[in-house]
This record gives structure tokens, sequence and C-alpha cells, in this order.
């Protein structure tokens, strides 16, 4: 299941770090333990500002229920899912490839979307998600 096509008004992202463990021996010393060769626990927050509620407002995928019901959809935190071109229109190719990178990483809500009722019928929406590498 794809996240609505809408464009964020803001975005703020964060490259995954590689999985690995540090341990200290009693005499003080560290050593590090590498778990794997790839990025993982990416993180993405998005801001939809000043949106319509619903689709009687703009079309039903710009809309506060639109990712309501999305995230109703994936049963919350729990499955993940795939993000559209769409809310990376305006990103640079570079930093466009480094979210993306690797093709294979999946998106899960870290917690429910966060929505401030602006007046009558006009939210902004706070989404934060996590990316993971897909097996």
């Amino acid at each position: 299941m794809e996240f609505p096509s809408i464009k964020p008004t803001t975005r703020s992202f964060s490259l995954g770090d590689y999985p690995s463990k540090t341990y200290r021996s009693l005499s003080g010393a560290i050593f590090k333990r590498a778990f794997g060769n790839r990025q993982t626990g990416y993180t993405l927050d998005l801001t939809f500002r000043n949106i319509g509620d619903t689709s009687e407002l703009r079309t039903h995928s710009g809309t506060t229920k639109a990712i309501m019901d999305h995230y109703t959809d994936v049963d919350g935190t729990f499955e993940s899912f795939s993000l559209p071109e769409r809310v990376f229109e305006g990103v640079g190719s570079g930093v466009r490839d480094l979210v993306q990178s690797p093709t294979n990483v999946s998106w899960r809500y870290a917690q429910p979307p966060q929505v401030q009722s602006v007046k009558s019928g006009i939210s902004s929406v706070t989404v934060k998600l996590v990316g993971e590498i897909e097996a």
C-alpha cells in the first residue's frame, strides 16, 4: 500500500546507521561489533500545512482524512508501505537518492499522525516515519 500522493510543506530526514553494538571492558577499553553492512533506521518527518480535512475542500488524495485512513489501513505502526514520488517533489536528486536508497527501504509510521486544527475544515498534519530495509 502506498502513502497518499501529497506534496509535504516541509520534510526532515535522517540517514540510518549501521547495526552495531559497543562493549566496554572492566578496564574501560571499548570495542565495537558490527551486525550488518547496510544502514537501517532511517527517519523521515513530513509536515502538511493547511490541507483540507475532507475531499470537499481538496482532492481526496490530498486530505487529512486520506492520511488518517492510510494510517488505519496499514494497521497503525505495524505494516510497512512505500512512498510516492510526490512526497519528494522539489527535493534535489542527490538527497532524494539518499532517502530512497537502498531501493528496498520500506516505511512505517513511528507514531500516529498528529493533527492540528487550523480553522474549520483545514488542518496541519505531521507524520513521523521510520524506514527499514526489507529482507
